[in-house]
């Protein structure tokens, strides 16, 4: 359903920097699956969950446990962030909390291997699972998921870290935790923020070295411009051609802003580069100006600008942590995470939900459960929240791409979630207990958001 979220294009921008240096890279057009007609299952739900039945030849399935590989990035990580290892927490500690309950249909969800695909290696694991054929399916938390679209053809059911709008789409194997329809959509969550924080004149960042950051920062703009009249918010800078890694830093850029009069500042960039920036704001006696974060929710690493990120909004691709749980499953992510020793970071969060997907998907297939079944079953959940975390996603839809030319007529909904950064530590930007702003997109014209929550 919400398809208009603002992606981390600064993780984008990577994928798009490294790919062409990857021999194995591959277009992800669209292919049919072995999913494509397959009836959707009758038996499935709660009633049926603790049903044992035999079930031969299904790669990954005994009569006792339901296994699944872990594929990620380790290796050659050029975001400096945990990605394989926190992943892989987030999915065994949904595992293990299920399990707890008694698995499903008498059989407990199971890790296989645990494979680093080293950036480059997607594609090659990929069809190591396929071959191998003894993983039910398989968890991805990779920048480069070259592999895909051999999963997908192959019929594996395939849950993703939702870095890349373009691996995924059109794919009905492929469910990635976070689902990007539109790149290029105006939204109205950047000025509708500007303009709650009494912002006048905008300022929006981007690089020139990937055309997913210039979309980005183009379509911000566009949507500052779209909104000005509603919100009193002027686009006063724009600047979508900076090179990667701000080797020159950010003097004339700032000093540019700062003759605008710019007090609201909107990036496609990552987390280093925002530290560039703020610091070089600080250095001008620019500091009071609000940074809108699209990709630093990252509580360590905000603790350790040492307030620089203060008084800055963090959008948030799933139910905050800073949010109230309501009928969310928000507490018993932050119970077991714990439980596996490890942190409640973002990667951990996406590992859960995509392993609540998988989970829902098995619940609904019913206990005589195979690939295709459980592919054709979760393709036929119009409101999955993934227990409450993530705004619902429509899988009937989901798969398919839509651009601000063509979103006319579009069944959706824009849903954001923002947290502010408060003496270095995050907290809601607005409701707790709805925390997410959303506006329905069967029109862009203006207004103000609805406070949301998803159970």
């Amino acid at each position: 359903m919400p398809r208009l979220l603002r992606r981390s294009f600064a993780t984008l921008l990577v994928i798009g920097l490294v790919a062409t240096a990857c021999g194995n890279a591959k277009s992800s057009t669209s292919s049919t699956t072995s999913a494509k007609g397959a009836a959707v299952p009758t038996d499935g739900g709660a009633a049926n969950r603790n049903v044992h039945k035999p079930i031969n030849g299904v790669p990954g399935v005994t009569d006792d446990t339901i296994s699944y590989t872990i594929v990620g990035t380790k290796s050659n990580n050029p975001l400096g962030i945990c990605i394989l290892d926190c992943y892989a927490a987030g999915v065994k500690a949904y595992f293990a909390w299920r399990n707890s309950q008694g698995g499903i249909y008498g059989r407990k969800l199971t890790v296989g291997d645990v494979v680093d695909d080293q950036l480059g290696q997607n594609q090659q694991d990929a069809l190591a699972i396929v071959s191998g054929n003894k993983a039910f399916g398989t968890m991805q938390a990779s920048l480069l998921p070259q592999g895909w679209g051999d999963l997908d053809k192959a019929g594996v059911p395939t849950y993703g870290w939702g870095v890349d709008a373009g691996a995924a789409a059109n794919r009905m194997s492929v469910f990635p935790s976070t689902v990007l329809q539109c790149i290029d959509c105006t939204r109205r969550t950047l000025p509708y923020a500007a303009m709650k924080m009494g912002a006048k004149k905008a300022g929006v960042l981007g690089y020139s070295t990937s055309q997913t950051s210039k979309v980005c920062a183009d379509s911000d703009a566009d949507s500052f411009k779209l909104y000005a009249k509603n919100t009193g918010v002027q686009l006063a800078f724009l600047k979508d051609d900076l090179p990667y890694g701000l080797p020159n830093g950010l003097g004339p850029e700032v000093t540019a802003m700062k003759k605008a009069g710019v007090d609201f500042i909107a990036t496609c960039f990552d987390l280093n580069a925002m530290k560039t920036l703020a610091q070089e704001l600080k250095r001008q006696g620019m500091d009071h100006v609000v940074l809108f974060h699209s990709d630093s929710y990252d509580q360590a690493a905000v603790a350790a600008t040492d307030g620089l990120f203060d008084g800055g909004l963090v959008q948030v691709q799933f139910r905050p942590l800073e949010a109230e749980a309501g009928k969310s499953t928000l507490n018993e992510f932050k119970t077991w995470i714990a439980k596996e020793n490890a942190q409640p970071t973002e990667l951990a969060m996406t590992g859960w939900i995509n392993a609540s997907v998988a989970y829902e998907g098995l619940l609904a297939a019913g206990p005589q459960f195979d690939r295709a079944k459980v592919i054709a079953a979760t393709n036929a959940m119009t409101h999955d929240s993934a227990g409450g975390l993530v705004a619902p996603i429509n899988w009937t839809t989901a798969h398919k791409t839509y651009t601000n030319a063509t979103r006319a007529g579009v069944q959706d909904s824009e849903c954001s979630t923002v947290v502010k950064v408060v003496d270095g530590k995050f907290e809601m930007f607005g409701s707790a207990a709805k925390p997410w702003f959303c506006w329905n997109n069967n029109s862009t014209k203006w207004s103000l958001p609805v406070a949301t929550d998803f159970d």
